[in-house]
């Protein structure tokens, strides 16, 4: 099975905290995130973290995907159901990644004030 696509994407959790601080917050947080995504995040005591590591999610993906139009940020959702973390896709992504017949692998790391991810695309056999 071969890698048909990369993406890798950092992100500062002192941007994301200081969006979070600021009077437009919750009109980014409906744009980037879905309604879990939001919800899981609000409910950790590092938000500015969590939200950083998914924005970085979303951006890796979206680069291993070459950014085709129509792509929206609520048709990547990162989620983690008691595993790895991965991705719910809906819309563009979904079709794109049925269109490929590829899977999505997502890492997730943040530390020194950064969050990061890295999206493996590999072709499903």
């Amino acid at each position: 099975m071969a890698i048909i696509g990369l993406g890798l994407d950092i992100c500062s959790v002192a941007r994301i905290q200081r969006i979070l601080d600021g009077a437009r917050a919750e009109r980014f947080l409906e744009r980037v995130y879905t309604p879990a995504e939001r919800e899981l995040c609000n409910a950790r005591s590092d938000k500015a973290s969590a939200y950083a590591a998914r924005f970085a999610a979303k951006e890796a993906l979206i680069k291993a995907l070459g950014a085709p139009k129509g792509l929206t940020w609520h048709d990547m959702e990162v989620v983690r159901a008691g595993g790895p973390p991965g991705f719910r896709l809906s819309g563009v992504a979904r079709v794109e990644m049925e269109r490929r017949r590829a899977e999505a692998f997502l890492a997730l790391t943040h530390d020194a004030g950064v969050a990061a991810a890295t999206v493996v695309l590999q072709e499903r056999s």
